[in-house]
Protein backbone atom coordinates (compact mmCIF):
# COMPACT_ATOMS: atom_id res chain seq x y z
CA UNK A 1 0.00 0.00 0.00
CA UNK A 2 1.71 3.41 -1.12
CA UNK A 3 -1.00 5.37 -0.04
CA UNK A 4 0.59 6.92 2.44
CA UNK A 5 3.87 7.93 0.88
CA UNK A 6 1.73 9.45 -1.86
CA UNK A 7 0.20 11.72 0.82
CA UNK A 8 3.01 12.56 2.13
CA UNK A 9 4.47 14.35 -0.74
CA UNK A 10 0.62 15.12 -2.36
CA UNK A 11 0.88 17.77 -5.20
CA UNK A 12 0.58 21.29 -3.28
CA UNK A 13 0.13 24.26 -4.67
CA UNK A 14 3.03 25.84 -2.74
CA UNK A 15 5.59 23.03 -2.50
CA UNK A 16 8.89 23.27 -2.72
CA UNK A 17 11.60 20.88 -3.97
CA UNK A 18 13.04 21.00 -0.71
CA UNK A 19 10.00 20.22 1.21
CA UNK A 20 9.24 17.24 -1.31
CA UNK A 21 12.74 16.23 -1.44
CA UNK A 22 12.75 15.83 2.52
CA UNK A 23 9.33 14.48 2.88
CA UNK A 24 10.16 11.56 0.28
CA UNK A 25 12.70 10.89 2.20
CA UNK A 26 10.96 10.40 5.34
CA UNK A 27 7.92 8.51 3.93
CA UNK A 28 10.89 5.80 2.16
CA UNK A 29 12.32 5.29 5.69
CA UNK A 30 8.63 4.81 6.99
CA UNK A 31 8.50 1.69 4.42
CA UNK A 32 11.96 0.77 5.40
CA UNK A 33 12.89 0.94 1.79
CA UNK A 34 16.92 0.82 1.34
CA UNK A 35 19.11 3.57 0.28
CA UNK A 36 16.23 5.99 1.43
CA UNK A 37 18.61 9.06 0.58
CA UNK A 38 19.61 7.77 -2.86
CA UNK A 39 16.33 6.69 -4.01
CA UNK A 40 14.53 10.14 -3.15
CA UNK A 41 17.51 12.28 -4.46
CA UNK A 42 17.46 9.97 -8.06
CA UNK A 43 13.24 9.72 -8.37
CA UNK A 44 13.20 13.75 -8.22
CA UNK A 45 16.23 14.51 -10.43
CA UNK A 46 14.52 12.17 -12.83
CA UNK A 47 10.90 13.76 -11.84
CA UNK A 48 12.72 17.17 -12.66
CA UNK A 49 14.51 16.86 -15.50
CA UNK A 50 18.00 17.38 -14.15
CA UNK A 51 21.15 16.76 -15.49
CA UNK A 52 21.44 12.81 -15.38
CA UNK A 53 25.32 13.93 -14.56
CA UNK A 54 24.86 16.51 -11.82
CA UNK A 55 21.11 16.18 -11.10
CA UNK A 56 21.11 14.29 -7.79
CA UNK A 57 24.46 15.83 -6.27
CA UNK A 58 22.95 19.52 -6.41
CA UNK A 59 19.21 17.82 -4.58
CA UNK A 60 21.92 16.20 -2.13
CA UNK A 61 22.89 19.43 -1.28
CA UNK A 62 19.82 20.83 -0.74
CA UNK A 63 18.99 17.71 1.42
CA UNK A 64 21.66 19.27 4.15
CA UNK A 65 20.29 22.68 4.07
CA UNK A 66 18.13 24.23 6.60
CA UNK A 67 14.64 24.58 5.71
CA UNK A 68 15.63 28.89 6.09
CA UNK A 69 17.93 28.42 3.35
CA UNK A 70 17.41 30.79 0.59
CA UNK A 71 18.67 28.29 -2.36
CA UNK A 72 17.22 29.08 -5.50
CA UNK A 73 16.74 25.09 -6.22
CA UNK A 74 15.94 24.09 -2.80
CA UNK A 75 12.80 27.02 -2.83
CA UNK A 76 11.45 26.36 -6.30
CA UNK A 77 7.96 25.27 -6.67
CA UNK A 78 7.19 22.19 -8.26
CA UNK A 79 4.42 21.97 -10.85
CA UNK A 80 1.84 19.84 -10.72
CA UNK A 81 2.96 17.60 -13.55
CA UNK A 82 6.64 17.54 -11.85
CA UNK A 83 5.08 16.36 -8.54
CA UNK A 84 2.69 13.91 -10.13
CA UNK A 85 5.57 12.61 -11.61
CA UNK A 86 7.63 12.14 -8.22
CA UNK A 87 4.65 10.33 -6.52
CA UNK A 88 3.92 7.98 -9.18
CA UNK A 89 8.10 6.77 -9.00
CA UNK A 90 7.83 6.84 -5.20
CA UNK A 91 5.07 4.56 -5.13
CA UNK A 92 6.90 2.26 -7.62
CA UNK A 93 10.13 2.63 -5.07
CA UNK A 94 8.18 2.22 -1.97
CA UNK A 95 6.72 -1.33 -4.08
CA UNK A 96 10.85 -2.21 -3.84
CA UNK A 97 11.01 -2.43 -8.00
CA UNK A 98 15.06 -1.33 -8.36
CA UNK A 99 15.94 2.49 -9.07
CA UNK A 100 17.42 1.06 -12.21
CA UNK A 101 14.34 -0.19 -13.95
CA UNK A 102 12.29 2.97 -12.79
CA UNK A 103 15.13 5.61 -14.40
CA UNK A 104 15.64 2.49 -16.66
CA UNK A 105 19.22 4.09 -16.98
CA UNK A 106 22.27 3.64 -14.81
CA UNK A 107 25.97 4.08 -15.19
CA UNK A 108 27.80 1.05 -14.94
CA UNK A 109 31.92 1.39 -15.58
CA UNK A 110 32.65 4.06 -18.40
CA UNK A 111 29.05 3.65 -19.75
CA UNK A 112 26.81 6.57 -18.45
CA UNK A 113 23.26 5.88 -19.13
CA UNK A 114 23.49 2.39 -20.12
CA UNK A 115 19.72 1.36 -20.51
CA UNK A 116 18.34 -1.24 -17.67
CA UNK A 117 14.72 -2.89 -18.32
CA UNK A 118 12.89 -5.69 -16.24
CA UNK A 119 13.92 -8.55 -15.95
CA UNK A 120 17.18 -8.26 -16.90
CA UNK A 121 19.66 -8.28 -13.67
CA UNK A 122 20.58 -4.82 -12.41
CA UNK A 123 24.63 -4.42 -13.02
CA UNK A 124 26.28 -4.60 -9.74
CA UNK A 125 29.12 -2.49 -8.28
CA UNK A 126 30.71 -5.71 -8.38
CA UNK A 127 30.60 -6.44 -11.67
CA UNK A 128 32.77 -3.96 -12.67
CA UNK A 129 35.64 -5.08 -10.81
CA UNK A 130 35.49 -8.09 -13.42
CA UNK A 131 35.21 -6.00 -15.98
CA UNK A 132 38.53 -4.59 -14.79
CA UNK A 133 40.01 -8.02 -14.84
CA UNK A 134 39.30 -8.68 -18.27
CA UNK A 135 40.64 -5.60 -19.50
CA UNK A 136 44.00 -5.85 -17.46
CA UNK A 137 44.16 -9.19 -19.50
CA UNK A 138 43.08 -7.24 -23.15
CA UNK A 139 45.57 -4.92 -22.61
CA UNK A 140 48.51 -7.47 -22.17
CA UNK A 141 47.46 -9.05 -25.09
CA UNK A 142 47.32 -6.03 -27.20
CA UNK A 143 50.92 -5.50 -25.78
CA UNK A 144 51.88 -8.92 -27.19
CA UNK A 145 50.24 -9.71 -30.62
CA UNK A 146 52.99 -8.27 -32.72
CA UNK A 147 52.03 -6.03 -36.01
CA UNK A 148 49.12 -8.14 -36.57
CA UNK A 149 46.02 -5.97 -36.77
CA UNK A 150 43.40 -9.02 -35.98
CA UNK A 151 40.89 -8.12 -33.14
CA UNK A 152 41.03 -9.73 -29.86
CA UNK A 153 37.88 -12.15 -29.91
CA UNK A 154 35.86 -12.21 -26.46
CA UNK A 155 33.22 -14.34 -25.57
CA UNK A 156 30.38 -13.08 -23.01
CA UNK A 157 27.86 -15.76 -21.54
CA UNK A 158 24.61 -14.43 -20.29
CA UNK A 159 25.29 -10.79 -21.31
CA UNK A 160 21.95 -9.15 -19.78
CA UNK A 161 21.90 -5.65 -20.91
CA UNK A 162 24.87 -6.23 -22.38
CA UNK A 163 27.06 -4.13 -19.67
CA UNK A 164 30.08 -6.55 -19.56
CA UNK A 165 31.01 -6.56 -23.21
CA UNK A 166 29.84 -3.05 -23.80
CA UNK A 167 32.30 -1.92 -21.28
CA UNK A 168 35.08 -4.05 -22.71
CA UNK A 169 34.21 -2.99 -26.11
CA UNK A 170 33.94 0.96 -25.15
CA UNK A 171 37.38 0.87 -23.99
CA UNK A 172 39.07 -0.88 -26.64
CA UNK A 173 36.79 -0.37 -29.98
CA UNK A 174 39.51 -0.42 -32.38
CA UNK A 175 41.06 -3.84 -30.87
CA UNK A 176 38.27 -5.98 -29.77
CA UNK A 177 35.36 -7.89 -30.64
CA UNK A 178 32.67 -9.50 -28.79
CA UNK A 179 30.34 -12.12 -29.37
CA UNK A 180 27.51 -12.02 -26.24
CA UNK A 181 25.23 -14.69 -25.56
CA UNK A 182 21.69 -15.15 -23.35
CA UNK A 183 18.65 -17.13 -23.51
CA UNK A 184 16.39 -14.31 -23.08
CA UNK A 185 15.37 -12.32 -26.28
CA UNK A 186 14.66 -9.40 -24.31
CA UNK A 187 18.14 -9.43 -23.31
CA UNK A 188 19.90 -9.92 -26.52
CA UNK A 189 17.32 -7.30 -28.07
CA UNK A 190 18.35 -4.76 -25.21
CA UNK A 191 22.49 -5.94 -25.46
CA UNK A 192 22.00 -4.77 -29.22
CA UNK A 193 20.20 -1.87 -28.53
CA UNK A 194 23.13 0.00 -26.28
CA UNK A 195 25.32 -1.34 -28.32
CA UNK A 196 24.37 1.22 -31.03
CA UNK A 197 23.73 3.73 -28.86
CA UNK A 198 27.41 3.64 -27.41
CA UNK A 199 29.30 2.45 -30.35
CA UNK A 200 27.16 3.26 -33.41
CA UNK A 201 29.03 6.71 -33.62
CA UNK A 202 32.23 5.21 -33.85
CA UNK A 203 31.68 2.60 -36.65
CA UNK A 204 30.05 5.56 -38.77
CA UNK A 205 33.51 7.52 -38.45
CA UNK A 206 35.36 4.50 -39.40
CA UNK A 207 34.75 3.25 -43.51
CA UNK A 208 33.65 0.04 -43.84
CA UNK A 209 33.05 -1.00 -40.26
CA UNK A 210 29.61 -2.05 -39.17
CA UNK A 211 29.00 -2.20 -35.49
CA UNK A 212 28.89 -5.70 -35.73
CA UNK A 213 32.76 -5.52 -36.19
CA UNK A 214 33.16 -4.77 -32.26
CA UNK A 215 29.59 -6.25 -30.76
CA UNK A 216 27.13 -8.35 -31.44
CA UNK A 217 24.54 -10.43 -29.05
CA UNK A 218 22.41 -13.41 -30.16
CA UNK A 219 20.21 -15.74 -28.63
CA UNK A 220 21.84 -18.81 -27.66
CA UNK A 221 22.61 -20.95 -24.10
CA UNK A 222 26.28 -21.85 -23.36
CA UNK A 223 25.30 -25.41 -23.65
CA UNK A 224 23.90 -24.73 -27.38
CA UNK A 225 26.85 -22.50 -28.38
CA UNK A 226 28.90 -26.07 -30.16
CA UNK A 227 29.84 -27.06 -33.35
CA UNK A 228 28.12 -30.41 -34.29
CA UNK A 229 29.69 -32.97 -37.12
CA UNK A 230 26.98 -31.58 -38.81
CA UNK A 231 29.54 -28.55 -39.90
CA UNK A 232 30.97 -25.42 -38.33
CA UNK A 233 27.87 -23.29 -37.51
CA UNK A 234 29.70 -21.05 -34.71
CA UNK A 235 33.09 -19.65 -35.17
CA UNK A 236 35.14 -20.24 -32.34
CA UNK A 237 38.66 -19.18 -31.40
CA UNK A 238 38.02 -16.94 -28.53
CA UNK A 239 40.80 -15.29 -26.74
CA UNK A 240 39.31 -14.47 -23.53
CA UNK A 241 35.55 -15.85 -22.01
CA UNK A 242 33.65 -13.91 -20.15
CA UNK A 243 30.77 -14.37 -17.94
CA UNK A 244 28.77 -13.41 -15.02
CA UNK A 245 26.04 -16.54 -14.85
CA UNK A 246 23.33 -17.24 -12.74
CA UNK A 247 25.17 -18.77 -9.62
CA UNK A 248 22.77 -18.50 -6.24
CA UNK A 249 22.15 -21.79 -5.32
CA UNK A 250 18.14 -22.75 -5.10
CA UNK A 251 18.14 -22.77 -1.27
CA UNK A 252 19.38 -19.11 -1.00
CA UNK A 253 16.63 -17.43 -3.44
CA UNK A 254 14.43 -17.39 -0.47
CA UNK A 255 17.33 -15.30 1.04
CA UNK A 256 17.11 -12.38 -1.30
CA UNK A 257 15.89 -8.85 -1.08
CA UNK A 258 12.38 -8.55 -2.29
CA UNK A 259 13.54 -5.98 -4.96
CA UNK A 260 15.67 -8.53 -6.37
CA UNK A 261 13.47 -11.58 -6.00
CA UNK A 262 10.27 -9.48 -7.05
CA UNK A 263 11.58 -7.90 -10.20
CA UNK A 264 14.68 -9.51 -11.42
CA UNK A 265 14.46 -12.86 -13.44
CA UNK A 266 15.07 -16.57 -11.75
CA UNK A 267 16.69 -17.46 -14.53
CA UNK A 268 19.62 -14.84 -14.60
CA UNK A 269 20.00 -15.12 -10.64
CA UNK A 270 19.43 -18.70 -9.75
CA UNK A 271 22.30 -21.33 -10.48
CA UNK A 272 20.59 -24.77 -9.73
CA UNK A 273 21.14 -26.88 -6.60
CA UNK A 274 24.61 -25.61 -5.80
CA UNK A 275 24.65 -22.78 -8.32
CA UNK A 276 26.94 -23.90 -10.63
CA UNK A 277 24.70 -25.44 -13.03
CA UNK A 278 25.57 -22.85 -16.05
CA UNK A 279 29.25 -22.79 -14.95
CA UNK A 280 29.36 -26.11 -15.56
CA UNK A 281 27.90 -26.21 -18.74
CA UNK A 282 30.53 -22.60 -19.79
CA UNK A 283 33.12 -25.42 -17.96
CA UNK A 284 31.81 -28.20 -20.47
CA UNK A 285 32.59 -25.98 -23.53
CA UNK A 286 35.51 -24.17 -22.66
CA UNK A 287 38.09 -26.22 -24.67
CA UNK A 288 36.03 -25.93 -27.95
CA UNK A 289 35.90 -22.07 -27.23
CA UNK A 290 38.85 -20.68 -26.39
CA UNK A 291 42.55 -22.14 -25.19
CA UNK A 292 42.96 -18.47 -23.75
CA UNK A 293 41.46 -17.64 -20.12
CA UNK A 294 37.54 -17.52 -18.68
CA UNK A 295 36.50 -15.19 -16.17
CA UNK A 296 33.78 -15.54 -14.11
CA UNK A 297 31.84 -14.04 -11.37
CA UNK A 298 30.72 -16.03 -8.78
CA UNK A 299 28.57 -16.97 -5.24
CA UNK A 300 30.91 -16.27 -2.81
CA UNK A 301 30.63 -20.40 -2.26
CA UNK A 302 32.75 -21.52 -5.23
CA UNK A 303 35.69 -19.88 -5.27
CA UNK A 304 36.71 -22.76 -3.05
CA UNK A 305 34.83 -25.45 -4.71
CA UNK A 306 35.98 -24.24 -8.55
CA UNK A 307 39.41 -24.26 -7.21
CA UNK A 308 39.11 -28.12 -5.72
CA UNK A 309 36.95 -29.26 -8.38
CA UNK A 310 39.71 -28.27 -11.13
CA UNK A 311 42.75 -28.20 -9.51
CA UNK A 312 45.60 -28.41 -12.14
CA UNK A 313 46.82 -31.91 -11.96
CA UNK A 314 43.35 -33.51 -11.01
CA UNK A 315 41.47 -35.95 -13.00
CA UNK A 316 38.48 -33.95 -13.23
CA UNK A 317 40.82 -30.99 -14.41
CA UNK A 318 42.24 -33.80 -16.93
CA UNK A 319 38.63 -34.17 -18.08
CA UNK A 320 37.45 -31.40 -18.95
CA UNK A 321 40.53 -29.82 -20.13
CA UNK A 322 40.21 -27.06 -18.05
CA UNK A 323 41.85 -26.02 -15.09
CA UNK A 324 41.42 -23.38 -12.02
CA UNK A 325 44.26 -20.81 -12.20
CA UNK A 326 43.62 -18.11 -9.67
CA UNK A 327 40.63 -17.30 -7.33
CA UNK A 328 39.61 -13.36 -6.21
CA UNK A 329 37.88 -11.35 -3.81
CA UNK A 330 35.40 -8.50 -4.39
CA UNK A 331 36.12 -5.03 -2.94
CA UNK A 332 34.15 -6.29 -0.01
CA UNK A 333 36.24 -9.21 0.74
CA UNK A 334 34.37 -12.06 -0.10
CA UNK A 335 35.40 -14.40 -2.88
CA UNK A 336 33.64 -13.73 -5.87
CA UNK A 337 35.82 -14.70 -8.99
CA UNK A 338 37.43 -17.52 -10.82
Amino acid sequence: DTSDAAASVQAAPDITIQTALNDAVKALERKLVPEPEESALHLLSHSLDLSWENGHRELREILRLPSTSNSMLANQLMSDEQSNTFQSLLGRRINLEPLQYIIGQWDFHDLVRLKIKEPMLCPRPETEELVEFVLEEVSELIRNRGSTNERIRILDVGCGTGAIGLAIANRYRDEVQVLALDVLPEAVELSNDNAKRFLANHVGEKKGHKLNTIYKAILCSADDYTNTEEGEVYKMGFDIVVSNPPYIPTKDMTTLSEDVSRYESDKALCGGDDGLDIIRHIVKRLPEWTTGNCWLEVDDSHPSLIADWLSPGSLESARFGVECVSTYKDFCGRDRFV
